[in-house]
């Protein structure tokens, strides 16, 4: 359901009310506030979420505050630091202004999200996991996963590298399941709304948007995407149904060998490694040009680094899982479980 006219109104002329109070602050001061107050006074005056609907508000505090909340070594779930360099506090202090025009935070056991008990089974397996390791000192990267499959990948270099469009299955988790294919981008129409337009034109094409933002897709060709993390996070194994991990202590040769050993069978594939873009849909339109490489930043907590395979040519087939071949590891990983 979208947001109606009469209720942008009354919302807008809070904001405004909330801006000019701002102002007045900041010219009282000499153009000085609280770094919260900052943010609050940017929301104010670019209420960019005022006319996104309720559900939607509602999936993207979710995601704001996943990403603000941190599992540590010792176990416990606690809120990152303000100081922290991630944009989140930022779109937390926007979201606080716009849903105090809305008459409060959404109940959080109704935002359909799925839940993660990481303290479920005796707590964090994580814990167990990683007790007594010591992580390299300099750069490395991590694979989590089941022993099973990752038992040979550290003793033959076996490795299965899948089509970005199989993530998007209904049986994978939360954390692993993810639309690879499509990036969406939601653009604010509530002063267009409140003027009375219901349309624009893109790009040649008429987009209608009524009471709603406009959400528009880019969607990309399927590509093969590996992928893996740039730290140990305490989170991943539970989010990933995970009770192992490979510590990659020399993230150049593994992803050498990855690109060099998939090109040989597949030439025709362009190779793209590195950390993921995460992207804000409502702000970000212009921050990654490639989109085999950006994610929404709902999963920007992962920190994930990829490895993909971007075909030359369109295929006609669909592509299925290829499976490597490259070498043993144990020179230079280590395997960690529970």
């Amino acid at each position: 359901m979208g947001v109606p006219l009469d209720v942008m109104r009354s919302r807008l002329r809070m904001m405004e009310e909330r801006r000019v109070e701002f102002e007045k602050r900041v010219a009282a001061s000499g153009g000085s506030l609280p770094r919260s107050d900052w943010w609050r006074f940017q929301y104010v005056s670019n209420p960019y979420l005022l006319g996104c609907p309720d559900d939607r508000l509602a999936l993207r505090f979710h995601d704001v505050m996943t990403n603000q909340t941190e599992l540590g070594r010792e176990g416990l779930i606690g809120l990152l630091p303000v100081d922290d360099p991630n944009e989140f506090m930022g779109k937390f202090t926007h979201l606080l202004e716009e849903y105090g025009v809305r008459g409060g935070l959404p109940v959080w056991k109704s935002i359909p999200r799925p839940e993660v008990d990481y303290f479920a089974d005796g707590g964090p397996i994580a814990t167990r996991m990683f007790n007594g390791y010591v992580e390299p000192d300099a750069p490395f990267l991590v694979k989590y996963g089941n022993r099973q499959f990752l038992e040979p990948m550290l003793r033959e270099g076996s490795i299965r590298i899948c089509p970005a469009s199989y993530y998007n299955d209904p049986a994978h988790n939360a954390a692993v399941r993810d639309d690879e294919i499509t990036r969406l981008f939601c653009i604010p129409t509530w002063r267009e709304r409140l003027d009375g337009g219901t349309h624009t034109e893109i790009q040649g094409h008429r987009v209608s948007y009524d009471d709603d933002d406009i959400v528009l897709p880019l969607v990309v060709p399927d590509y093969f995407l590996y992928s893996l993390c740039d730290q140990i996070y305490y989170r991943m194994p539970t989010d990933f149904g995970a009770d192992a991990a490979i510590v990659i202590r020399d993230p150049i040769r593994f992803k050498q060998r990855v690109i060099s050993a998939f090109l040989a069978r597949f030439p025709d594939c362009e190779p793209l490694e590195g950390p993921v873009t995460y992207y804000d849909p409502y702000l970000d339109y212009t921050k990654f040009r490639i989109p085999e490489m950006a994610k929404h930043f709902g999963y920007a907590y992962q920190r994930e680094v990829r490895i993909c395979f971007r075909p030359k040519r369109r295929l006609t087939q669909p592509m299925e899982p290829v499976f490597l071949e490259i070498g043993s590891m144990e020179d230079y990983a280590d395997l960690v479980s529970a």
